[in-house]
């Protein structure tokens, strides 16, 4: 653990920079199109991938498919991870970088407009920093940090893209579903009444393994099984279960001021040093609570779920928003809004959109989930302000 020396932020000030983008009504900030620095209209996006593993190759095919983008460069820590997606995207060896600085080598080209950053969390800050600075508009994965400092990092970052309206484009889609628009704006707007407690979990089983080669350092194995290393990944409730937790800020228009949290690790003991069950108490400002419950244990109990009741009504992600004596508002599944998050991406890019900066509510709802895992890790209670002023850093492996 390292402590920095910026200047700290009080969890009021934090509140009042990020308040638009965590509560605002759609899934995006909107900024006069004739603002916005963007590619030419209507040509296409270069665009470099670092991080080319499983969802660095989903995301790329997903923004090549709007027709609006051709990948030309990638970067990863392994130079074994780029051959396939070389071959799939039609990237020339001499523009694949590999190793732990590979992406500087990817930013440095003139010809890349955009990157889309699926590294391991733990890189995510620096990159993030890296790229704005060279001028590139960013895509950045969920979770963008593992830790306060990366958090604080991102988020500055981000100040800066607007700065140079670079857009900003984040792995939060259920933002960009059209039915859960309707329904956060419904309850910001009164309709259950005052949000009184909310329920989410998230079960799952264990994740994949890979064999570990005989030339690999630890340092590689931990990096090729990211996930299950607190580290790189922040541990699963900041890598995964910010789908989740992300909801109840974005719905109730609010952060947590403080989470007390206890979990474990029981079952997963040959790999990694991540919790196989968490469970977390938040609590917010106006007497709201949220309980999450998450797991990742083989064979296990499979599902996710979020409620949140209020005074006069309750949504559950299954029913939709229900009151008394009315019909259900329903939302529907999620089939398209991955799909959705990247057309308006690419749409702000070339300014055929409204301008996009998602940074801010990616960056709140990441530390709302290091909140959550440090709550467990210290079985006590933690407050967001003070977990925030601390600055806290968690360091790489050597």
């Amino acid at each position: 653990m390292n402590q920095h020396n910026h200047p700290p932020v009080s969890r009021r000030i934090f509140l009042k920079e990020t308040t638009t983008a965590a509560v605002g009504a759609s899934a995006f900030t909107i900024l006069k199109p004739q603002q916005v620095f963007a590619a030419e209209a209507n040509s296409m996006i270069h665009m470099g991938i670092i991080g080319t593993g499983g969802r660095g190759s989903f995301d790329g095919r997903n923004l090549v498919q709007t027709n609006k983008v051709k990948v030309v460069a990638l970067a990863d820590y392994f130079d074994f991870q780029m051959k396939e997606p070389a071959i799939q995207f039609d990237v020339k060896p001499e523009r694949c970088f590999a190793g732990i600085d590979g992406y500087k080598e990817l930013l440095a080209l003139e010809d890349v407009d955009a990157v889309l950053l699926t590294a391991a969390p733990y890189f995510r800050p620096m990159q993030f920093e890296a790229a704005i600075a060279a001028g590139k508009h960013v895509f950045a994965e969920k979770p963008v940090a593992v830790d306060a400092w990366g958090c604080r990092k991102f988020m500055e970052a981000g100040q800066k893209a607007a700065e140079k309206k670079l857009t900003v484009g984040a792995g939060l889609q259920s933002r960009y579903d059209e039915g859960r628009q309707k329904i956060a704006q419904l309850i910001r707007e009164g309709a259950i009444g005052k949000p009184l407690v909310g329920h989410s979990t998230r079960m799952g089983g264990d994740l994949w393994r890979k064999p570990r080669p005989a030339h690999f350092t630890e340092r590689d194995f931990q990096i090729q099984h990211w996930l299950y290393y607190k580290w790189a990944s922040g541990d699963f409730i900041v890598e995964m279960h910010i789908h989740n937790l992300d909801v109840f800020n974005w719905f109730t228009g609010m952060l947590p001021v403080s989470a007390t949290g206890t979990g474990g690790r029981d079952v997963r003991l040959d790999v990694g040093d991540i919790f196989d069950h968490i469970q977390v108490l938040y609590e917010y400002p106006n007497g709201f609570s949220l309980t999450h419950t998450g797991t990742q244990i083989d064979p296990g109990y499979q599902g996710s779920e979020k409620q949140i009741i209020g005074t006069e009504g309750y949504y559950d992600e299954r029913k939709g928003l229900v009151r008394k004596g009315e019909e259900p508002v329903t939302h529907g599944g999620m089939r398209d809004s991955t799909q959705v998050e990247m057309q308006h991406f690419v749409a702000s890019v070339l300014g055929e959109g409204p301008y996009i900066n998602n940074s801010d509510y990616v960056s709140t709802s990441t530390f709302m989930c290091v909140l959550g895992r440090e709550a467990a890790i210290r079985r006590a209670k933690v407050r967001w302000d003070i977990l925030w002023d601390s600055n806290f850093r968690i360091e790489m492996p050597v």
